[in-house]
């Protein structure tokens, strides 16, 4: 009995032994395993939203053809010159609504007939521009709009215009800015820093719906330049957008609007009818208002991961002024065209022609 125990005592051991040997090579196995994981990480590995800023949330729902425009009536009764930026989501970047296909239509004629001022790229520009194309067309569109796009080992079909995307980009980045245009209503201009670094310059974009301005004369400009003409902006927003376009982050996405008033629905709005500029004798006008307009641009800005290039895209929205009366924001409106005036900006008036139609407006607003 004596020698079996010593058996069994010495069995146990080694079971033991062998037990403890296995289970440092899988504790080491998994500590391994996840230094992999972590010098591998992918954000789009991660669900969630507020880990990975990445994450898209899909509208597994989504009908564009019922799905009606977003409304900014961010109008107040002083105009403020500010940068006036929230944060917002990569699921919140792209917005399709029921104008989706008739915008596409009038894009893609735009692009045809003005296709200089429309769309120009820096061969600088090009990782950028194939990086966005790339996310866009193989991750977020697909993502985000499950019943509008569908995703194959090739392409990216288009159930509303039954076309087909390559996942991959076009060696010319003016062609992948065209299919982005030609696609999506959102206007993008892509940015990288100066050559001398000093501020960002304008190196890539595709703009359909300029608002009073030639994209063509802004290209290759730095952006304290392209602003130049803004009343108000060398001397209050400048350097603070200088320093917001440098330390914007990479994984985070602004949001901001904008409005003004048109005498016209023309959303290609180069040469006139937008702005006035100093020096220049304001037309006399007879405003018409059933082609007066409340327009607005949803405004983003986000930096890519890779090219580290930032990224500013825009949608634009026309209101018929009609529609804001009708909704009884008239005396809000009116206020706030009063407001250009006595704001940190009293030039804004005059820039975006309130000179023209601010009084026929207002007469129309509070009658």
């Amino acid at each position: 009995m004596d020698l079996l125990h010593l058996w069994f005592a010495i069995a146990s051991l080694f079971i033991i032994a062998i037990l403890v040997s296995r289970h440092d090579h899988v504790r080491s196995s998994i500590r391994r395993e996840l230094k992999h994981e972590i010098t591998h990480y992918s954000p789009l590995d991660n669900k969630d939203a507020s880990i990975d800023p990445y994450h898209i949330e899909p509208l597994l729902d989504f009908n564009w053809r019922t799905s009606p425009p977003l409304k900014f009536r961010n109008f107040k009764p002083k105009y403020h010159l500010t940068m006036g930026l929230t944060n917002t989501t990569f699921s919140e970047l792209i917005q399709i609504d029921s104008n989706y296909l008739s915008r596409l239509s009038l894009r893609k004629q735009i692009i045809r007939d003005h296709h200089e001022i429309a769309i120009q790229a820096r061969p600088s520009i090009t990782p950028a521009v194939n990086e966005l194309y790339t996310w866009l067309v193989g991750t977020y569109l697909p993502t985000r709009f499950p019943t509008l796009f569908t995703l194959t080992p090739t392409s990216l079909c288009n159930t509303a215009t039954s076309l087909s995307l390559a996942l991959t980009p076009p060696p010319d980045p003016v062609k992948t800015l065209e299919i982005l245009g030609e696609n999506l209503d959102e206007d993008f201009l892509l940015l990288l820093p100066s050559e001398d670094g000093d501020g960002y310059k304008l190196q890539g974009y595709v703009t359909c719906f300029p608002a009073g301005f030639n994209t063509l004369e802004k290209f290759g400009k730095k952006l304290r330049d392209i602003h130049a003409p803004v009343p108000g902006y060398k001397a209050k927003l400048e350097k603070s957008m200088d320093r917001f376009f440098e330390r914007l982050e990479v994984g985070k996405v602004v949001l901001r609007s904008n409005w003004s008033i048109t005498t016209h629905e023309r959303l290609y709005a180069v040469g006139g009818g937008n702005h006035l500029y100093e020096g220049e004798v304001p037309d006399d006008e007879v405003v018409d208002i059933n082609n007066t307009f409340l327009r607005c641009e949803r405004q983003t800005l986000h930096r890519l991961p890779e090219s580290k290039a930032l990224v500013f895209a825009f949608k634009t929205y026309m209101y018929p002024i009609r529609e804001i009366k009708e909704e009884g924001m008239s005396e809000e409106l009116a206020m706030a065209i009063d407001g250009l005036k006595e704001g940190s900006v009293p030039e804004m008036m005059f820039y975006k022609r309130g000179v023209v139609w601010g009084d026929a407006v207002k007469e129309f607003l509070r009658k």
